[in-house]
């Protein structure tokens, strides 16, 4: 009994003694091959090392091609072309994984193990390829253009044109297929139909909308007068959307407002202010100038939604400004006594110069009453006339050389003429050294005085002095 129990553990002390032996050989063995049972796309490389792996796979992979089927024929390109390649290093390394672990040797005794394939794709690439081939089939969409006519009142429709394109979907899927697989194989495409964002009828409807708008009636009344927009103006205001944006016209309220503000413009008036004259007793001589109010829009805003408004629904709509009176005012003006029937309304204590044409005589004024004059000078000829009219000494100077132009065009100058006091552009209150005798027009529009006078004048009449120039 003894002897047959030493012989029992011996058996049962070599036995696992055996088999980690055996394992241990089986590990050692593999540790740089491909585990038993192992594949790569139906590829058996069990045993092989790695190089010889990636040997078969390349072969494998650089011969798939795609047979891609077109409309008018066929063309077989390589996946490389397509953006798609294999993977071979990621794939061997996934392969030789399972040799890190003493599981994956265990299981690879009782089972197969198959590798997927790894792939890569270059989306840029394949879409390049593809667009490469649309082009002989391809056909952009063109939207129908809905636009105003030659009448820049009228919306016509420019036809849409349906396009077309390849697709070409099934190539992607095949040459990932393909390169999952390590086999060849063949992809369809077909010509797909493109429709435009605006088709001829969607455009149709729209012109119609849109020219109905221009018809619609539109009208701004201000109380006295009406002002309808022309078919023109309105076509202007009506808008277009981008094709797919809407299928409506829409109205462009910045064009509406610049019309409205162009009415206003009309419609509005500045107050005119009045002048009157009273006599020195507080007596309304007479009305120079009436007083009119005037008159401001103040609902601009409202007349530019109501038109819009109309307009978008395509119905006649009318519109009222609302208006503001603006206050005329009156100035008055007292004139001093005896200044009544003048040739200036001075008020009492004004100084003017009185000229006068048909007499030939020059008269300084305080008010109503006479400073000095009287005096005879010698006013513009027939063919040079002093100018008449209401003006203001503006510059004045001791003594100065005049020149200018006679009445047949040659020049003339005139050294140290004395005591000017000009009030009209060229003309101006003077002595005239030249003349012996004066009451007569002989002048190229100056009043021309004796020295004495005209020195009086330059003296007594500031800067600002009304000059009056009257027949």
């Amino acid at each position: 009994m003894k002897r047959r129990t030493k012989v029992l553990t011996a058996v049962a002390v070599a036995v696992p003694v055996a088999v980690g032996a055996g394992a241990t050989a089986y590990a050692a063995h593999y540790r740089d091959l491909a585990l038993p049972g192992s594949s790569v796309a139906g590829i058996d490389v069990a045993g092989m090392t790695r190089a010889e792996v990636a040997a078969a796979l390349r072969q494998k992979a650089d011969g798939i091609a795609l047979a891609i089927t077109l409309p008018d024929g066929s063309r077989t390109v390589r996946l490389g072309d397509l953006g798609t390649t294999v993977d071979v290093e990621a794939t061997v390394a996934r392969l030789f994984d399972a040799n890190t672990t003493w599981s994956s040797y265990a299981e690879a005794l009782v089972q197969s193990r198959a590798v997927d394939v790894v792939t890569t794709s270059d989306r840029g690439r394949f879409d390049a390829y593809v667009a490469g081939l649309g082009k002989t089939y391809a056909r952009p969409a063109t939207n129908a253009v809905v636009a105003l006519a030659e009448d820049a009142h009228t919306f016509t429709v420019t036809s849409a044109v349906t396009g077309r394109y390849l697709d070409a979907g099934t190539v992607r899927a095949a040459a990932t297929k393909a390169a999952a697989t390590l086999t060849s194989g063949t992809a369809a495409t077909s010509l797909v139909d493109q429709a435009p964002a605006l088709t001829t009828e969607s455009g149709r409807a729209l012109a119609a909308e849109a020219n109905a708008m221009v018809k619609a009636r539109v009208k701004v009344t201000d109380g006295d007068r009406a002002f309808t927009a022309s078919a023109r103006d309105k076509a202007s205001w009506v808008t277009i959307p981008a094709a797919g944006a809407s299928t409506e016209p829409g109205v462009d309220e910045t064009r509406v407002k610049a019309w409205v503000t162009k009415l206003t413009k009309s419609v509005d008036s500045a107050p005119s202010d009045g002048l009157r004259y009273f006599t020195s007793t507080g007596q309304l001589l007479r009305v120079v100038t009436p007083a009119k109010d005037g008159r401001k829009v103040t609902n601009a805003g409202d007349v530019v939604d109501a038109v819009v408004t109309a307009l978008d629904k395509g119905t006649s709509g009318s519109a009222k400004f609302a208006t503001k009176v603006l206050p005329a005012t009156w100035a008055q003006r007292t004139l001093a006594a005896g200044a009544e029937h003048l040739a200036y309304p001075a008020v009492a204590g004004e100084k003017w110069i009185d000229v006068n044409l048909s007499r030939h005589t020059m008269t300084a004024y305080v008010g109503g009453s006479t400073a000095f004059g009287p005096v005879a000078m010698v006013n513009g000829a027939p063919a040079t006339p002093t100018d008449i009219g209401t003006f203001h000494i503006y510059l004045k100077n001791p003594m100065m050389t005049m020149r200018g132009q006679n009445a047949d065009g040659t020049s003339y100058e005139t050294p140290d003429v004395p005591w000017s006091s000009f009030f009209n552009g060229g003309e101006a209150l003077h002595g005239a050294y030249w003349r012996k005798t004066f009451g007569y027009a002989a002048s190229h529009g100056c009043v021309n005085l004796p020295i004495p006078t005209a020195k009086w004048v330059y003296d007594w009449a500031p800067i600002g002095t009304p000059v009056v120039t009257h027949n």
